[in-house]
């Protein structure tokens, strides 16, 4: 199949040309020929290339095939660079399949650096081309990632569909893929056959970058929230230096409340200038989300504030055009007013008061109405900000409901283990994994502590943190046993959960109580619920 794809294009770039223009070094037929399949071996193929032997209509598909290559690198095209007067060129001397490819690698650069009115344009132009089905293929898949872009999800898809039958004609593996994890991410029927072929595409190449990007796509549309999602685009960000992955960790860590996070990749994304990846608007709505996921209400507001008030500059400026209007008016009233002045020096006067009293007037209901809208907007942000409080304190509560559910689930099942190795006579012998597991750790490993601490500090205001600080004789086991009686539970549950006894978990009260400060009659219940304020 790849060698019939190879020939065929060769034919079609052959054929394409008067013998005028006829492509007569081998070396750079086969290299264009290479482009779509192999950008490696196309681009060393290029570079064993003397030039001064090329002709000028040569010289133009080198610079054509140069160009494409760069594209696919994600690499951005040298100054001075111009598509448009390369495919006027190949317009000249009747190669449309070449004028169309032109214009197709100019559309798709400008949509890579964020130009997307331009890019859809020139894609335009591209599809008016009779040209190669990959071309035509792909010219309609670029024009569906900019719909999509732009939330039109209903033209993206009809695109999409468009591609289809091109790319299934051209055969190549690689872009098939693509079409079809698009038309996966955005089909409501057929989705899972869908990345199935994309996927079995994938596996076929033996690609496992592209395997990792469909992957994604598909757990972006199936699991949102899966932890799979970030360590794919750690991975493609990292490793394979694709810093638009960053953008998907932001959503994802966000989406998942881990601020910090969120942060680092809100920095890649801000250096990042190869290309217009965000808008300032996203942006500051980021911001706005991060502020808020560290509790800083107060300057998530302002961000968001921010964003209002850019969104009514030009309502203010409509508000001043308007007293502007009005003012002119009164001009003329007066010119008027000295005009007849000689004849009608008292009609005058009344001529001019009515013009101030209407003007007053005006203004008057100008400021109110201004004043009005301001004061019902402010009124919507703060019942909005209120809300989104409500609905973080009712998403803490979920979170710490579910962290209580997970120990209450493994403090069921040992003891459930434990009635049933005492139900057992003595003769019989006890199975020592059982026993093990009643009296293991539920913090045993490093990971285990790492995500539980984690998990409740987000759920308390990061309340371990601070006892850590406060309190440094504190270890890691004090601070165990205290978050388990936070959670509520007594000192049989703890015991159960931390394999304890229960004179070692006294004892390991009585040592809480001496490295907090606690004199002997003093109630550590009482000391974690009123100095902590701690709510279960």
């Amino acid at each position: 199949m790849k060698t019939k794809v190879i020939i065929i294009i060769a034919l079609v770039l052959c054929c394409s040309c008067t013998n005028k223009t006829a492509i007569e070094n081998g070396e750079l037929q086969e290299a264009i020929s290479q482009v779509w399949l192999d950008a490696d071996a196309a681009q060393k193929m290029l570079d064993r290339i003397d030039t001064n032997d090329l002709s000028e209509y040569e010289m133009q598909r080198y610079h054509l095939a140069e160009a494409h290559l760069m594209l696919k690198r994600e690499l951005r095209l040298p100054a001075g660079s111009d598509m448009e007067a390369l495919a006027k060129y190949f317009e000249n001397c009747d190669d449309v399949a070449s004028a169309s490819e032109a214009y197709y690698i100019q559309g798709a650069y400008l949509n890579w650096i964020g130009k997307n009115t331009e890019a859809m344009q020139y894609l335009k132009k591209a599809e008016n081309y009779p040209a190669l089905s990959i071309i035509r293929g792909m010219t309609y898949y670029k024009m569906g990632r900019i719909s999509e872009s732009e939330q039109l999800y209903e033209i993206a898809l009809e695109n999409y569909q468009k591609a289809l039958p091109y790319l299934e004609e051209a055969g190549l593996p690689l872009y098939l893929a693509s079409v079809y994890r698009e038309l996966g991410r955005n089909s409501s029927e057929g989705r899972d056959e869908y990345f199935e072929k994309a996927l079995s595409a994938a596996r076929f190449m033996k690609d496992s970058i592209l395997y990792m990007d469909i992957r994604y796509a598909q757990l972006s549309v199936s699991q949102p929230n899966s932890p799979e999602i970030a360590s794919i685009c750690q991975y493609m960000c990292h490793e394979v230096g694709r810093k638009r992955y960053a953008y998907d960790l932001v959503k994802y860590y966000i989406r998942t409340h881990k601020a910090d996070s969120a942060k680092i990749y809100l920095d890649i994304l801000a250096a990042d200038t190869t290309a217009q990846i965000w808008s300032e608007q996203q942006h500051a709505l980021w911001e706005s989300q991060y502020l808020h996921l560290k509790g800083k209400n107060k300057e998530a507001y302002e961000s968001l504030y921010d964003l209002y008030n850019a969104y009514y500059k030009e309502l203010e400026e409509e508000g001043r055009a308007s007293a502007f209007v009005a003012a002119q008016h009164f001009d003329n009233e007066v010119e008027k007013a000295k005009n007849l002045q000689l004849q009608l020096e008292k009609q005058q006067l009344y001529i001019v008061l009515a013009a101030v009293v209407i003007i007053i007037l005006c203004v008057g209901i100008l400021l109110i109405l201004y004043n009005a809208k301001r004061r019902t907007e402010r009124l919507t942000e703060q019942a909005r900000t209120q809300q989104q409080i409500k609905d973080l304190q009712n998403e803490l509560e979920l979170r710490r409901d579910a962290l209580k559910r997970v120990l209450n689930q493994r403090l069921e099942l040992n003891k459930n283990l434990q009635e049933a190795l005492l139900t057992k006579k003595k003769e019989e012998t006890i199975p020592n994994w059982a026993q093990q597991f009643i009296d293991s750790n539920i913090f045993s490993t490093e990971e285990q502590w790492k995500n539980f601490f984690v998990e409740f500090n987000g759920c308390y205001g990061d309340l371990l943190n601070r006892l850590q600080k406060e309190y440094p004789r504190l270890t890691n086991t004090d601070i165990q046993v205290l978050a388990l009686y936070i959670l509520g539970l007594d000192n049989s549950d703890i015991c159960l959960l931390l394999g304890l006894t229960q004179r070692t978990i006294w004892s390991r009260r009585m040592r809480i109580k001496d490295r907090v400060g606690l004199g002997e009659k003093e109630s550590l219940d009482k000391w974690i619920e009123e100095r902590l304020e701690v709510r279960g």
